[in-house]
């Protein structure tokens, strides 16, 4: 719109009625974004992270015990270790995934070797973190959602409505006055419709393999 010009395509009024409302629905979905970062969580992450550590650095202290066993069995854990690597460095959602992974085999097939090296309260407490830390960000993102979704589902309607004016009106004066002046804008705009339509499938499908509910929805002019 920028590039041709709101003046030049006749549609100034409409296009400047269209921005703020833009600009809401924006702010909007960044203030979503922002409430699933809070620093409450940023805190939480990083108590996971001195837990994650302290049983690593445990275990490689174990790694020079005295007793055979322990070295031995130190050595089974350190397998497990190296494989994930330090997941304290990953995302947020990759590393509560990789902890509960972690988990899973310290619980179960190293569950002796843990024992022996002296690991359980650790493999507890770290436990203990992920869970409180996945749901937090689980009552983070409710808790955005329920202040957000009301006025973001208004502005989206107003939004909505401004677009599909100008969609006509630009439809309108192909019809009155030739496609000449106005081919550039739709075909580019159509071809950025195509894309964006296409990433939201893409993620709707993904939604819906994660159990997630995804709408989405575009129209070309």
């Amino acid at each position: 719109m920028e590039e041709q010009t709101p003046n030049a395509l006749n549609i100034a009024p409409l296009f400047e009625a269209y921005l703020p409302l833009y600009d809401k629905v924006d702010l909007a979905l960044k203030k979503i974004v922002k409430s699933a970062i809070t620093e409450q969580i940023q805190e939480a992450d990083r108590a996971r992270d001195e837990i994650w550590k302290g049983l690593t650095e445990s275990n490689t202290t174990a790694l020079r015990h005295f007793n055979t066993g322990v070295r031995e069995a130190a050595k089974r854990l350190q397998i497990v270790f190296d494989t994930y690597g330090n997941i304290a460095r990953k995302s947020l959602n990759e590393q509560t995934s990789a902890t509960y992974n972690i988990l899973q085999e310290l619980e179960g097939q190293y569950a002796p070797d843990v024992a022996i090296v002296g690991l359980g309260p650790w493999v507890t407490e770290l436990k203990a973190r992920n869970i409180a830390f996945t749901g937090l960000v689980r009552d983070r993102v409710d808790e955005s959602s329920l202040k957000v979704d009301i006025a973001l589902r208004k502005a989206r309607v107003q939004l909505d409505e401004k677009y599909h004016a100008i969609v006509e009106r630009v439809n309108a004066l192909v019809v009155v006055e030739g496609a000449a002046n106005y081919e550039p804008f739709i075909r580019k705009l159509n071809i950025n419709i195509a894309k964006y339509a296409f990433l939201a499938m893409q993620a709707s499908r993904r939604g819906k393999k994660k159990g997630e509910n995804t709408q989405a929805e575009g129209g070309a002019l």
